[in-house]
């Protein structure tokens, strides 16, 4: 039986998308969160078993901001969009009703049996809610799910209707239930999830969840960057030009008595942001990465020691993947993704994702090793084969040596903080008093690239460590790297520890360095 999923929308352009948000965001934000919409949705759509067609709408030609090459460069941007799509084709019609009998008609008329059509604004839409919804097909004429405000974001039909579209007046309050009423009067149908679109000022807070704040203080109390602007993260919310601020290390969340994330909220604003200039060199070298290298990935099971622990610790780097080759291991030398995606480029993180996840199929890689807790907790549930930490990997060969000092002062990085899943694989290699003195560390100062933004806080962040212990042990290279260029000697990192290497952690160019030299070994 064939399926369709129809993506409905219009070409985000400045100025011509989403103006409801204007001026609270500029018409470069509006049309940065319209992408990343349609984005989302294009990725919902993925392994629905449907194809998927895209209607859009472009401005009346008189409105039209571009013209010949320009427009070409225009669709060609917003075509990128959207991923496996079997056709983009323009909206016919005088009004949206019109427009959508136009499209479920030509859709069934190429030969479909079951069409869901759904709109872009919906943040929070998901595979699970189209499959569904092609189920519920399957024992009921109809579909629809209905938003918040009194309109649908998806409606699935068996076959084109002409007698479901004359709704008084589209765009208001009372859409979702006129059209039921004229379902229901021509057979049976579902009513599925209600979910949220983006429309106001008001939607965008209850997306990013800061419309949960009682202003209770706890978070900006916690929070060097929030302590300094003087704001609570529902304020935050409201501050886009803050976005590169935020350190993304989830103390705020940690300690929010209604569970907000900072950092999803920052994220999400760096997403419809285009403010980017003090990034360009770190963009150029990372997106796409610059220095990848699977030359020696043709194995099941390959080291993946990420950019940053290869380029402050090359020897350490250079003994594991002597050690590895000799269990049959490979290695290959790339970078997660991870800088990108926080930057707000989800699009082009995701490509980098794409690349890396068919470049180690084609080399048959079933496992991935990694080194670092960034890679690790961004790559887990993102390369569709298994992670798993060095740590594991070193027990399983019988490998490295077990820590023995009397106390071992431990620093959590910020994305193992919580739930501590690689440091309970390397507490086995810890012999001693292990001390937890640096609960009050908000980040190393590196989370999130915000020390471009706030080299003051982040200064303040890597040197208050300090104050509660000479020294420092930790398993994170970037931690080490701005714990060490901060003046605090006594930083270690564990696994050069475990594996019985002394090594210096070098500054200045040299890591750039190291890291070049990985792409032609």
């Amino acid at each position: 039986m064939r399926r369709a999923i129809i993506l409905f929308t219009r070409v985000p352009i400045p100025g011509e998308t989403k103006t409801r948000l204007m001026p609270f965001l500029s018409g470069e934000d509006c049309a940065a969160l319209h992408r990343e919409l349609i984005r989302n949705a294009s990725l919902a759509c993925q392994g629905t078993d449907a194809d998927v067609l895209v209607y859009y709408a472009l401005p009346e030609s008189e409105r039209m901001p571009c013209k010949g090459s320009d427009q070409e460069e225009v669709m060609g941007n917003f075509m990128k969009l959207v991923k496996d799509v079997k056709g983009f084709y323009p909206q016919k019609g005088k009004d949206l009703g019109e427009r959508m009998a136009q499209a479920f008609a030509e859709t069934f008329a190429l030969g479909y049996e079951r069409v869901l059509l759904t709109g872009t604004d919906i943040p929070r839409i998901t595979a699970d809610i189209f499959r569904q919804s092609f189920r519920e097909l399957e024992s009921c004429d109809a579909v629809i799910n209905p938003t918040e405000d009194g309109g649908y974001y998806l409606i699935g039909l068996k076959r084109a209707r002409e007698d479901i579209w004359d709704v008084p007046h589209y765009g208001t309050n009372t859409v979702f239930e006129d059209t039921l009423y004229r379902l229901e009067r021509a057979g049976r149908v579902r009513v599925g999830l209600t979910l949220r679109d983006i429309d106001t000022k008001e939607d965008l807070m209850a997306w990013y969840g800061a419309d949960r704040c009682i202003r209770c203080g706890t978070c900006t109390r916690n929070c060097y960057f929030l302590e300094k602007y003087g704001i609570n993260l529902k304020e935050f919310s409201e501050y886009p030009e803050l976005a590169y601020s935020c350190f993304l290390c989830g103390r705020c969340k940690a300690v929010c008595p209604k569970d907000i994330d900072g950092a999803r909220i920052a994220v999400l604003m760096r997403q419809m942001r285009s403010d980017r200039d003090s990034y360009k060199s770190l963009l150029w070298e990372k997106s796409p990465y610059k220095f990848a290298n699977y030359r020696k990935g043709r194995k099941k099971s390959v080291l993946f020691p990420g950019c940053n622990f290869t380029a402050f610790y090359p020897k350490t780097t250079k003994y594991l993947e002597r050690i590895m080759a000799e269990h049959g291991i490979g290695t290959v030398f790339d970078c997660c993704g991870k800088p990108v995606y926080e930057l707000g480029l989800r699009g082009d993180a995701e490509n980098s994702l794409e690349r890396a996840a068919s470049r180690l199929k084609e080399q048959g890689v079933e496992e991935l090793i990694v080194l670092c807790p960034n890679c690790y907790h961004f790559l887990k549930d993102r390369l569709g084969i298994p992670i798993v930490t060095i740590y594991q990997k070193l027990r399983e060969l019988g490998g490295g040596q077990t820590v023995k000092k009397d106390r071992i002062p431990i620093y959590y990085p910020c994305p193992d903080r919580d739930n501590k899943e690689m440091f309970r694989e390397i507490c086995r290699y810890l012999e001693g008093e292990t001390t937890e003195p640096f609960g009050d560390v908000q980040c190393c100062g590196l989370g999130g690239c915000a020390g471009v933004k706030e080299p003051e806080l982040s200064r303040e962040m890597a040197e208050s460590a300090k104050k509660y212990s000479d020294e420092l042990y930790t398993y994170c290279a970037s931690c080490i790297s701005n714990f060490r260029r901060k003046g605090m000697e006594g930083a270690y990192h564990i696994l050069p520890m475990i594996l019985g290497i002394e090594e210096r952690v070098p500054l200045g160019i040299q890591p750039f360095m190291n890291r070049v030299r990985r792409r032609f070994l």
